[in-house]
């Protein structure tokens, strides 16, 4: 299973190293809205499952990321 925070980063193009776990879209400046449609987008892609719109909403810090993937997996 690739590493959560690594995908994240990818998507938001900062290095992994910079994201915490309570890091989100109001402590990470490029983590907007576009980029969370984009790493719902690379979740579904990369774990092979499906997130509805709820699953989406909660996509807003690493942790509640990991939450979600490991809803599905």
């Amino acid at each position: 299973m690739p590493e959560v925070r690594a995908l994240i980063a990818s998507v938001l193009q900062i290095p992994a190293d910079a994201l915490h776990d309570d890091d989100g879209a109001e402590t990470v400046e490029s983590w907007d809205s576009l980029k969370t449609v984009m790493l719902a987008s690379m979740i579904e892609i990369t774990y092979d499952i499906t997130l509805d719109n709820s699953d989406i909403e909660r996509l807003t810090s690493v942790s509640a990321v990991r939450e979600v993937i490991a809803r599905h997996v």
